[in-house]
């Protein structure tokens, strides 16, 4: 019974053995893949030029102004931009570029600066500042001041 009982002693240690050198086989042949990770600048080029954003919300200098901006709708490209219901602060169309190496400001073809307050795959937070109150027959079209405006999907 001795003998009987070392042999299945030495048959699990060498099948124990034998599947460590097997996974380490397994796993030294296998090709590892590295995920590429995103710098937070190509994130927020990534997410922004994912369009089109509508719009949710906006603030002129702390004040809800939603309903003069409603149905509002940004789509950006690489280069470019389109509203829809953009009035004057969001020309129908235009150019723009990211003005720093963190990607988190941009200039439009017109001049104005828009930054990035936040960004993910589905809001984005942009903030500018407008010169002038704009009214056209009766109805307000732009208000002046710090404009916080919200996005989402």
């Amino acid at each position: 019974m001795k003998i009987h009982m070392q042999n299945i002693k030495k048959i699990t240690r060498n099948g124990m053995l034998a599947l460590i050198v097997g996974f380490s086989l397994i796993s030294i042949s296998c090709e590892r893949k590295e995920v590429p990770t995103l710098s937070v600048e190509r994130l927020n080029e990534i997410y922004l030029t994912n369009s089109p954003w509508r719009l949710e919300r906006v603030t002129v200098d702390g004040v809800n102004q939603t309903n003069i901006y409603r149905e509002l709708v940004l789509s950006f490209t690489r280069e470019n931009y389109t509203s829809t219901n953009g009035r004057v602060i969001w020309p129908g169309s235009d150019t723009w570029e990211f003005v720093d190496e963190e990607k988190t400001v941009f200039r439009r073809g017109d001049g104005i600066l828009v930054t990035i307050q936040s960004i993910t795959i589905d809001s984005l937070v942009l903030s500018l500042e407008w010169e002038s109150n704009s009214i056209d027959t009766g109805r307000q079209l732009a208000i002046a001041g710090n404009h916080i405006f919200e996005f989402v999907k």
